[in-house]
């Protein structure tokens, strides 16, 4: 049957392709895992085709069958391979510029280094210069050129990988620097574990989502199973920005930094102005002194005073527009990094209102996301996310639908900024879905994560532990994964159901509300009730909780219409009401807003 070649051909390994379901290890990741014979890979074989789906990695794929087309929508890109320089050049000029820097000719030699011509856009001409091959399992991906005035070019197309890749070994520290010649410098100090991005650090803050760190997805198993990563980038502004960046997709608790010596007037810069000024046996002892990132433990005020100081200069993390209005900006604004719960009746519009702040936050500030969302499935989230992007709905109705072109344009959109954690059929734990948003951390440079609801997360508790101290223990984790990833998660908890002897309206809930805890309310960095007045016609958004006040706004309420034609969220202007000041459904229960 082809449908089963092809999965053999994948690297799938089953002792019976009987139809059925099947566990097996990932031909993706297992081998890089500690746990290497966990069968974690899920394959289904059918008449006709066959599916599976890496509960570690999150590999996904199929063969056969009329139902399934291999990423329909997902761009193949190609990549352009160099070609290897049989007889390379090192002149003598070259080396002694090296030893000029501490490198010596050995490691030059070691590290492929050679001198060549290459045409270089910067000054429209050709000229001499250093080329620094990008080695990776054998293969020559890339070439990096520098010329004698410091300016730069790659190949053209270069498959994104990083400098000195094969450096990567699985339980191994590694270390992170800014440029090819720090690499150089590691190196000759006798530390070879050592890597580095092809376009260095940005000059200034870059939109979330750049190409610079896709070298990142490129070599995700083997990052994922490296050891303690350390951070050696440049003592200066860009160099910080490259660091704090490094350390998000990579994990904050995994980081520690590595820092140049300086005096009262001079900072050393890098690690080759490092190696030039002080030698090697100072640039290992930098790299035994690191200090862990500030995440955990004791610390004195000034370990954080650089982050107090950036903060009071507006430059530190600015809480960001939800793109929905300024009268939602009035009452919440999000902070990369916060607990956020989200909740309402069901049937009210939480779900879609969530959705359309996630696509206008994508189109507003270049964020990208990862959604857990099994109530919703992830076809029909994908669905409902498609019609925000065209504003046209997606089905037939009495207004026009989306055509087949709108259709695909949306769903590139939503490629390029959605990931979705999909469990197949199994009920998942929190720490299933924050593994795999950790992935998506690295893999993607996510910013935001959805869990779509609470309930249809595994609810298992340990024997003598309460709901209570249950969801205590869940909250915990997503803010320790928010802080560590300066992710901010939005978690959707329904209400419990809710007492109205008068009848009439449903009462507008509050958070001590929701199913489970009071912890929903307590914990939270920010709460949000959505509520379908269905008298009004109108939808409130009402913030309940902000901790981080005035900078991420004032609790109080926002009205909106959902225009069905466009199947999104219109803020009605004007309409924000702070707390106490509330009109209609929301200040007859203001006393459960607590």
């Amino acid at each position: 049957m082809d449908f089963l070649e092809t999965a053999k051909a994948e690297g799938i390994r089953l002792r019976s392709w009987a139809q059925g379901n099947h566990k097996t290890i990932c031909p993706r990741c297992s081998h890089l895992r500690k746990k290497k014979t966990d069968p974690c890979l899920s394959v289904t074989v059918f008449a006709d085709r066959v599916r599976w789906q890496c509960h570690h990695c999150g590999w996904t794929g199929g063969a056969g069958g009329d139902d399934f087309r291999r990423n329909p929508v997902r761009e193949v890109r190609m990549f352009n391979r160099p070609v290897r320089i049989e007889h390379p050049e090192r002149p003598d000029k070259m080396l002694a510029w090296f030893a000029g820097r501490g490198i010596s000719a050995a490691t030059v030699e070691r590290m492929g280094v050679y001198r060549t011509r290459k045409w270089f856009p910067q000054i429209e001409a050709e000229a001499s210069c250093i080329a620094f091959p990008y080695e990776w399992a054998g293969t020559l991906r890339n070439v990096k050129y520098r010329d004698n005035d410091k300016n730069f070019c790659q190949e053209k197309n270069p498959e994104p990988v990083l400098y000195n890749a094969d450096a990567i070994k699985p339980g191994e520290d590694l270390i992170f620097v800014e440029g090819e010649m720090d690499v150089l410098a590691f190196v000759e100090a006798g530390l070879s574990n050592v890597v580095s991005l092809p376009n260095g650090a940005p000059e200034r803050p870059e939109q979330e989502g750049a190409k610079r760190y896709d070298p990142l997805a490129t070599h995700a198993a083997e990052l994922e199973a490296a050891g303690r990563i350390l951070i050696a980038t440049d003592m200066d502004g860009p160099g910080e920005m490259l660091a704090q960046e490094l350390a998000r997709r990579l994990g904050k608790d995994r980081c520690w930094r590595v820092t140049f010596p300086a005096d009262e007037t001079t900072q050393t810069k890098d690690a080759n102005e490092c190696l030039m000024q002080f030698g090697k046996g100072v640039l290992r002892g930098r790299v035994e002194n690191a200090e862990p990132w500030p995440i955990d433990g004791l610390y004195g005020a000034d370990t954080f005073a650089d982050e107090v100081l950036a903060t009071y200069r507006g430059e530190g993390p600015k809480p960001l527009s939800l793109g929905m209005g300024r009268d939602m900006d009035q009452a919440f604004k999000v902070l990369p990094g916060q607990f956020v719960v989200v909740t309402g009746i069901p049937n009210h519009g939480k779900s879609r209102w969530l959705d359309q702040a996630a696509a206008t936050m994508s189109d507003l500030h270049g964020w990208r996301w990862a959604v857990f969302s099994p109530e919703t499935g992830s076809e029909s989230h994908i669905i409902d996310l498609c019609e925000i992007h065209a504003g046209l709905p997606f089905h037939d109705g009495p207004s026009m639908r989306m055509d087949e072109e709108q259709l695909h344009t949306s769903m590139r959109w939503v490629h390029d900024r959605f990931v979705f954690i999909d469990s197949g059929e199994h009920t998942p734990s929190i720490d299933w879905v924050l593994e795999r948003a950790k992935a998506a951390v690295l893999r993607k440079g996510i910013n935001g994560l959805i869990v779509d609801p609470y309930n249809e997360l595994e609810a298992g508790r340990p024997q003598g532990m309460t709901e209570t101290e249950f969801v205590s223990q869940l909250i915990s984790k997503c803010k320790r994964f928010a802080k560590v990833h300066g992710v901010t998660v939005f978690m959707v908890a329904h209400p419990t159901k809710i007492s109205n002897p008068a009848g009439g309206k449903e009462p507008v809930p509050g958070l001590y509300d929701i199913s489970g805890s009071a912890h929903w309310r307590n914990k939270a960095d920010a709460g949000i009730v959505v509520y379908r007045d269905f008298e009004e016609r109108c939808t409130l958004v009402l913030a309940r909780k902000i901790r981080r006040q005035p900078i991420c706004g004032h609790p109080g309420q926002v009205k909106f219409w959902f225009m069905s034609a466009s199947r999104r969220f219109d803020p009605i202007e004007g309409s924000y009401r702070s707390q106490g000041q509330e009109t209609g459904s929301a200040a007859n229960t203001n006393r459960r807003s607590a």
